[in-house]
């Protein structure tokens, strides 16, 4: 009676205390911000909110769930939690291979002279990349061309042109080069080496059909490149924000590379392309939710653990044909990486080795600060025993040379700087005169001797 819960009749012997929860706000989970690209809703009026609601079919769209009206940029349900199905431009629906071959054409003409079209590579809902030729360089190209009917959007445009830049601005062999990036009658576009080969997506989906996982020794070689390269956009201050198999392209030697740097954070600002912050709108998540990092998929300020932590899903996904967190919803596969443990990997894949198994459970931690301090860590972490014991032989016999090499030198230096010797100088005496040696053995004369008797 006395300890403040409502209470709720059961009849009239048993009264059974109820606590009535409040019902967890939206920031509980993710904030509800966090569903919207943008939030049109915000910039009415008072006065023109209701005629907006009574017109439902301009500037809305309807959940396939529950039939929640919701605003044209929602990205999932706020009722529900359902992921909504991408509105596509008119561009890319039945007629988009007429679009392509319209922006062929004027890409064609805008760049005559210099590039020779050819064929389309792949098409995206940002851009269209086509196979060109250099004809000055006479070399094979990738130029990937902002979509048209994307030209009047700012925050489209200041994507691609950082993607651009930020490309551009690393060197590493394990980020693809841009050559070229330009506007040219209207088009953005840019210009990229061409690789032939195929996206870690389309590889893991391959192997996924035909039942045959991936190599152990592969995936450790993929991670520990993926790694390196990682690493060295950390350290050039940029986080790319979306490592995902479909960003992994595999060339013809197997080699990795980094692709699609749009969304990725700088430090380094530029009056040409937007700032990660402007880019970043308020309470949107960039990424993809089944690699989105905890404090990426809150909206939090991420640093280069968040790109190991989606390294680390690519990893478990490449052991076991599957990613760790998945759900019907983007809200639910978000909910599970903040608040859910990852299963074990030996469990669907038992020939794991530890410190691979190790190393990926490490880089799925929760919070940034129990992962690895870097990818570099991280890729010494999943190095095999016999390439560890190598690397440690090959680093001895390295410092034993330094040293063999510092004391030669030392050395040199000892003998080129001591000071001379002093030597005393001494009179000159010389030798008393001696025999010669025939005299020496000549037998000394006798005496003569005088007979008494003489």
């Amino acid at each position: 009676m006395g300890s403040g819960f409502p209470t709720v009749a059961l009849g009239r012997l048993i009264r059974v205390p109820v606590s009535f929860t409040p019902c967890p706000t939206p920031t509980d989970a993710m904030p509800l911000s966090n569903w919207f690209k943008r939030a049109p809703m915000r910039s009415l009026t008072p006065k023109a909110a209701p005629a907006a609601r009574r017109a439902p079919n301009v500037g809305s769209r309807t959940c396939s769930g529950c039939r929640a009206t919701l605003p044209d940029a929602a990205r999932f349900c706020f009722i529900c939690g359902r992921e909504l199905e991408e509105q596509m431009p008119p561009s890319q629906g039945a007629g988009d291979d007429g679009v392509v071959d319209t922006l062929k054409a004027r890409l064609a003409h805008a760049l005559s002279g210099r590039y020779r079209i050819s064929e389309v590579l792949g098409k995206g809902g940002m851009g269209v990349v086509f196979l060109g030729h250099d004809l000055a360089q006479k070399r094979d190209v990738a130029i990937k061309v902002l979509r048209p009917e994307l030209s009047t959007d700012a925050n489209g445009i200041a994507r691609f042109e950082r993607e651009a830049e930020i490309s551009a601005s690393l060197d590493h062999p394990g980020i693809i080069p841009i050559y070229e990036v330009g506007n040219e009658q209207g088009l953005n576009y840019f210009v990229m080496k061409y690789v032939e080969g195929c996206s870690l997506d389309a590889l893991l989906k391959s192997r996924k059909v035909e039942q045959r996982p991936l190599p152990i020794p592969a995936i450790t070689r993929i991670l520990s490149d993926a790694a390196a390269t990682l690493a060295y956009a950390h350290a050039q201050g940029v986080v790319h924000r979306d490592v995902k198999p479909a960003n992994i392209m595999l060339d013809e030697e197997s080699r990795v590379l980094l692709t699609d740097f749009g969304i990725s954070k700088s430090a380094v600002t530029s009056d040409s392309a937007t700032t990660a912050a402007a880019l970043t709108e308020y309470g949107t998540v960039l990424g993809t939710p089944h690699y989105l990092a905890p404090e990426q998929a809150l909206s939090r300020t991420v640093d280069g653990r968040a790109d190991q932590y989606a390294l680390g899903v690519v990893g478990f996904e490449m052991l076991t044909g599957s990613v760790p967190f998945d759900d019907e919803t983007s809200h639910g596969i978000i909910h599970q990486h903040v608040s859910e443990l990852p299963p074990r990997v030996t469990i669907a894949r038992p020939d794991t080795p530890p410190r691979l198994a190790a190393a990926i459970a490490r880089a799925l931690m929760k919070a940034p600060s129990h992962r690895f301090a870097d990818l570099r860590e991280f890729a010494r972490a999943i190095e095999p025993d016999a390439a560890r014991a190598a690397r440690r032989w090959r680093r001895a016999r390295q410092a034993a040379a330094a040293l063999v090499l510092a004391g030669a030198l030392a050395a040199g230096a000892w003998k080129i700087t001591r000071p001379a010797a002093r030597t005393a100088t001494l009179p000159v005496t010389r030798p008393a005169p001696t025999r010669s040696a025939a005299a020496q053995q000549r037998p000394a004369p006798r005496p003569h001797s005088v007979s008494p008797h003489r």
